[in-house]
């Protein structure tokens, strides 16, 4: 596990950052009077995360690569947090909807219902805390995997300018002699 405890670290940091969050857009209003524009301010959260994503992938590969990393070794961290943060995810969204804001989905399903996007049936069956989570874990999951895959490519140790004038030497061919005509 202690291969690990970087990934963990970061994905219980992110967790508390995003329960920040969570508070900072009930404080400003984002779960009740200006609940139309919380998709778009928790767009913004994607920044924090990135940050995230980005020293946790730095020090895994100082402390635990040594500085030397692939881009698989970096993208495969990058993986690991990623599904971290998103077991975590449920534990968000509970504290979230059942704490700070229990009358977010009905706030939101009445929005919903007045601007005429949806009938109250339709806004009921679409909008729960099951379809919010739901869609949290895929979203985390997707942009932690493109989020890794992009940091991957910048936190891959470069090859030197000495490795890249070393020539390849070519593959032996294997049963070289074996099919000569006699």
């Amino acid at each position: 596990m202690k291969k690990f405890s970087i990934e963990f670290k970061w994905a219980a940091l992110a967790t508390l950052v995003a329960l920040i969050w969570m508070f900072l857009e009930k404080y400003l209003g984002y779960h009740d009077e200006k609940i139309r524009f919380q998709i778009g301010f928790s767009l913004l959260f994607n920044l924090p995360l990135i940050a995230i994503y980005y020293l946790a992938l730095k020090e895994k590969k100082k402390d635990f690569y040594n500085g030397i990393t692939t881009w698989r070794q970096v993208f495969f961290t990058g993986i690991v947090l990623c599904i971290m943060i998103s077991l975590f995810y449920p534990i968000i969204q509970y504290i979230t909807f059942m704490q700070v804001s229990p009358n977010f989905i009905n706030h939101l399903i009445n929005e919903v219902v007045e601007r005429g996007g949806m009938t109250l049936e339709d806004a009921q069956a679409n909008i729960s805390f099951d379809v919010y989570l739901r869609q949290g874990v895929s979203g985390n999951l997707s942009t932690g995997v493109v989020t890794s895959a992009i940091l991957a490519y910048f936190l891959q140790t470069k090859q030197s300018s000495q490795d890249e004038k070393t020539p390849i030497k070519p593959m032996k061919k294997k049963y070289q002699g074996k099919n000569k005509v006699k």
